[in-house]
């Protein structure tokens, strides 16, 4: 089949949807479709901008882009030292800082008072894209952020004549979404969400556990619904040899990932390395002020080459679940190629359901998110690692999550 991928990331951002879209790039590459690209234009200024991330560019055909708007823009956080923003000289230190203020004021009344993310301003842009969108047999439009799908409605509202199929697939569900807040938009939101699903021909969710969710939620819509787990990364292995490692204190483990207080609870783990003395690196975005000891270090977000070479040079990989809610955090599925153990700390209301589900894997050591159970897993990855035998089951590869995405259309373009 010929199919067109729409996200609004691109993917030279360095962020957990791109890793996600390209696992589904890889897959349905795999099974033998042609595959093009559209996203938004990559913004070398933004804070998230990171070329390495794009390493698919010789697996897919063509590749648009969407022009950012103007004042999305202007108002993206951007790295040190960018001239994008005002000019940085001694006279405009004061307007600097102004501006930084306003930024920071209009996206609090964005996030409190819109429905959709504020990339849904650059929407609009789709109409500069020359696409020829009636050669494809199907769209896949993939979120986060949600924004993504509305491509997929302009797509389709301003090319009638485009008979593809639409695929939806959501990183995060709109109401559901446990970043979120509830409050005055609920209702709205949910109407929003139903619009989109109602219009698309298939709906997948990267979570089973959020799959049943969204089911309940809108019944009369279940039909369309499935699920596709996230798969893993490519990695390369340091070569370390870790087999004789004797004792938990000497196991050193990564955690690469966000980690904001209110989503995930860190503490657990950084107590259990500061009780037991193994080595802990931490990288990742947060609100929490942790401080580095003599066997743990905490650095901010990393380039993504970066993390993973901390993760590459650890004998153990540790994620974190969330709080609450049914998502299923995607770097627990990017990092099961490493041949190395791999620790989920479980959480939330959901945390039996998931450790139903992640032990179905029969890939990842599992335990609950305090300080006991934690080194215990340590332990257990200790004896792991003196057997050095790590199993990638067919349910983790690219290939098994872009045919559950396809599903019943796997033959679509031969109907056409």
């Amino acid at each position: 089949m010929k199919i067109l991928f729409v996200s609004m990331v691109p993917f030279e951002d360095n962020t957990s949807a791109t890793i996600q879209n390209k696992g589904i790039i890889r897959g349905l590459v795999a099974l033998g479709h042609d595959v093009d690209t559209m996203t938004l234009e990559p913004d070398r200024d933004a804070i998230s901008f990171d070329d390495s991330m794009n390493d698919i560019k010789s697996l897919v055909n063509h590749t648009y882009y969407i022009g950012v708007d103007r004042r999305y823009a202007l108002l993206r956080a951007k790295k040190k030292g960018s001239k994008t923003g005002p000019e940085k000289n001694d006279a405009s230190k004061l307007s600097t800082i102004l501006f930084n203020k306003i930024r920071a004021i209009t996206k609090s009344i964005h996030d409190n008072t819109s429905i959709f993310d504020a990339q849904k301003i650059n929407v609009k842009g789709i109409s500069e894209v020359q696409v020829d969108y009636p050669e494809y047999d199907m769209i896949i439009t993939s979120s986060d952020p949600k924004s993504s799908h509305l491509l997929g409605l302009e797509i389709f509202k301003r090319n009638r004549e485009c008979r593809a199929k639409w695929i939806q697939y959501w990183g995060d569900p709109m109401l559901n979404d446990i970043t979120r807040p509830r409050d005055w938009r609920d209702y709205i939101v949910k109407c929003y969400e139903k619009r989109l699903i109602s219009s698309a021909d298939r709906v997948i969710y990267a979570s089973p556990l959020t799959l049943n969710v969204q089911r309940r939620t809108f019944p009369k819509l279940a039909h369309k619904m499935d699920y596709a787990n996230q798969v893993y990364a490519s990695v390369q292995s340091n070569g370390r040899d870790s087999v004789n490692r004797g004792n938990t204190s000497q196991i050193s483990v990564a955690y690469s990932g966000a980690y904001r207080s209110t989503v995930r609870n860190i503490l657990p783990l950084y107590n259990a390395a500061r009780m037991k003395g193994f080595r802990l690196s931490i990288c990742g975005p947060s609100d929490l002020q942790l401080q580095s000891t003599d066997n743990i270090t905490v650095r901010g977000k990393l380039p993504y080459k970066e993390a993973t070479r901390v993760e590459s040079e650890s004998d153990v990989i540790a994620c974190l679940c969330n709080r609450r809610g049914t998502q299923i955090p995607g770097k627990i599925y990017y990092c099961a190629a490493y041949e190395k153990p791999i620790v989920v700390i479980l959480d939330g209301e959901y945390k039996e359901e998931l450790r139903e589900f992640l032990g179905s894997f029969d890939r990842f050591l599992l335990c609950e998110n305090d300080e006991n159970s934690i080194i215990e897993a340590i332990e257990q990855a200790r004896d792991q690692l003196r057997v050095g035998e790590y199993e990638l089951p067919d349910q983790l590869k690219p290939e098994c999550m872009a045919r559950r995405i396809i599903g019943e259309f796997a033959f679509v373009g031969s109907e056409i």
